[in-house]
C-alpha cells in the first residue's frame, strides 16, 4: 500500500496496488473522500500530477488519468500550467435528489456483497460507517 499524506493534516490518499481496483479509481476516490469530508474545498490545488505521483509510487499517467476522470466528473478544474484545483460545488436550491444511477451502484454492490456471502448486518454496518465517514457523527438528517 502506497499513501500520500500532506504533513500536519488529517489529509491522504491511500492506495492497494493488489487490489482489483485500477489505480486511477483509487486517487480519484481518494480525492473525491478528500472533497467529501470537507478536506479540501472550492478552488484548493491538489498536488501536481508528478509529486502525488511519487509520493504514492505510481507513474504519472495513473494520476494524470485520476485528475482527467475528477475533471470529467465536474469536481475538478484543469487548466494547463495551472495546478489542478477543486471545483465549485453544485449551486442549487436544497438538497439533491439521489439520481437512478447511484441508486443502482448502490443496489448492485449490496447485491454483490450478498452474493459473496456477507451478511445484511455486515452490509448495514459498511453503509452505517460511509455514512458516518462523509457526513460526520453530528449532522443532522436532511443535510
Amino acid at each position: 500500500m502506497s499513501a500520500y499524506r500532506e504533513p500536519g493534516m488529517a489529509r491522504s490518499i491511500v492506495i492497494d496496488v493488489d487490489s482489483a481496483v485500477p489505480l486511477y479509481r483509487q486517487i480519484a476516490d481518494g480525492v473525491r473522500a478528500l472533497i467529501a469530508r470537507g478536506h479540501l474545498g472550492d478552488g484548493d490545488a491538489l498536488p501536481s500530477v508528478r509529486k502525488l505521483g511519487d509520493m504514492l509510487g505510481v507513474n504519472l499517467n495513473t494520476v494524470a488519468k485520476a485528475y482527467r476522470l475528477l475533471a470529467d466528473e465536474e469536481v475538478v478544474i484543469l487548466k494547463h500550467g495551472a495546478p489542478a484545483r477543486v471545483a465549485p460545488p453544485p449551486r442549487g436550491d436544497g438538497p439533491v435528489p439521489i439520481d437512478d444511477l447511484s441508486r443502482r451502484r448502490l443496489q448492485d454492490w449490496v447485491g454483490r456483497a450478498r452474493l459473496a456471502g456477507a451478511t445484511e448486518r455486515a452490509v448495514r454496518e459498511v453503509f452505517e460507517e460511509a455514512v458516518r465517514r462523509f457526513y460526520g457523527k453530528d449532522e443532522g438528517e436532511g443535510r
